[in-house]
C-alpha cells in the first residue's frame, strides 16, 4: 500500500517522468478498484477479463459437472444406431455396364507411308 502511495506522490510531483506518471496513474486505478470493492465479489480491474462463471464452484462442484457431461455424452454414443459393418451384410459391389468400345484395327504390317 505504501508503494501506491509512493508512486502517486512521484507521478503528482514537479519534473516526474512519463514512467512515473504511468506508475501513479495505475496506482490511483488500483486504489480505487479496492475501494470500491465488495465482499465476495471479484475487483474488477479496467481491462481485465470478466470472471469465468466457473470461478465462483468449488472443485467438488467441477467435478460433477465434468462427469454429468461425461456421462450425456457417452448415453448418446450409446444411443446412437451404429452404422452397419461390411461383415453383417456381407460384401457389395455394385457393377455397372460400360458402353462397349469398338476396337481398333491392327496396324497393316509392311504397308508404306506416304511422304508428306
Amino acid at each position: 500500500m505504501n508503494e501506491m502511495i509512493d508512486a502517486i506522490r512521484a507521478a503528482v510531483a514537479e519534473g516526474a517522468t512519463a514512467e512515473q506518471k504511468v506508475s501513479g496513474a495505475q496506482a490511483c486505478r488500483t486504489l480505487l478498484a479496492a475501494l470500491e470493492a465488495q465482499i465476495g465479489k471479484p475487483i474488477p480491474f479496467l481491462g481485465a477479463p470478466a470472471p469465468s462463471p466457473l470461478a465462483q464452484l468449488s472443485p467438488e462442484q467441477t467435478l460433477d459437472l465434468v462427469i454429468a457431461k461425461l456421462r450425456a455424452v457417452a448415453e448418446s454414443r450409446e444411443a446412437a444406431p451404429t452404422p452397419p459393418t461390411a461383415d453383417a451384410t456381407g460384401l457389395r459391389l455394385p457393377f455397372v455396364a460400360t458402353p462397349a468400345r469398338p476396337t481398333p484395327r491392327p496396324a497393316q504390317r509392311g504397308a508404306q507411308r506416304r511422304k508428306p
